[in-house]
């Protein structure tokens, strides 16, 4: 599979993922998606748009930081 190209949306309607940041590998849930992708500067290139969420049980990813496209 290509790698996403992802991109993070200013509001949480725009996105079709919410992103949570968790501190252990084991707590990853549906990293995969984005897990190895890039990071883009426009929301036209992306592939999937994510939203940064601040409590976890919101998030449909839940993926490390330095797990997350750069």
């Amino acid at each position: 599979m290509a790698k996403a190209k992802v991109f993070i949306v200013p509001q949480e309607y725009k996105a079709k993922y919410k992103v949570f940041f968790v501190d252990q590998s084991y707590k990853e849930k549906n990293a995969d998606i984005i897990k190895g992708g890039e990071l883009v500067k426009q929301e036209y290139q992306a592939d999937v748009k994510v939203f940064i969420v601040n409590q976890e049980y919101k998030a449909d990813i839940k993926i490390m930081r330095k797990n997350f496209p750069s």
